[in-house]
């Protein structure tokens, strides 16, 4: 992949998070702490964790190395990430850090080069070009955003169109 088809889907991907943001603006902040059933993520840690690691995964291609270490910090249940998690009390804070790091990963893909794009990335899960770990970053937007959205439908809420853009 070249950095303009990667840029062109970082366009696309931009929406989708635009999408994103007003599914967390839906809920309440009492709604942050809904947990379905035991061991299943609130909402408050799926929008940690869908953020938290878009970014983390975007410093890994910009650094060439993602380790275990690195995943962890995107995982609402170490307790390293306490603090974090806890400190999306409102659904305010939620959309300012889902913002914030989802404009971090932006600036970091805008700014690699050709050559960063197709560079080789070490991982625990094996050894990649650099793109692909934004293919994996928006992957994983998806699937925790489907959760997100089912969680509105238990909570009552209407989430918006997947493709309101």
């Amino acid at each position: 992949m070249t950095r303009d088809l990667l840029l062109a889907r970082r366009d696309y991907f931009n929406m989708v998070h635009g999408v994103t943001l007003r599914a967390i603006a839906a809920l309440s902040d009492q709604d942050l702490d809904f947990r379905p059933r035991a061991r299943l993520r609130t909402p408050r840690e799926l929008i940690f964790h869908i953020y938290a690691q878009e970014k983390l995964i975007a410093e890994a291609a910009r650094d060439g190395k993602f380790t275990m270490e690195s995943a962890n910090g995107s995982n609402p249940e170490d307790p390293a990430n306490e603090s974090a998690v806890a400190a999306l009390a409102t659904v305010k804070d939620a959309v300012t850090f889902a913002t914030s790091c989802h404009d971090a990963a932006e600036e970091i893909f805008r700014a690699m080069s050709d050559e960063d794009v197709a560079r080789p990335v070490e991982s625990p899960m094996g050894t990649y070009p650099a793109w692909q770990f934004f293919l994996f970053a928006y992957d994983e937007h998806w699937h925790h955003r489907g959760q997100l959205y089912v969680y509105l439908r238990l909570l009552g809420k209407e989430p918006p169109n997947l493709y309101d853009y």
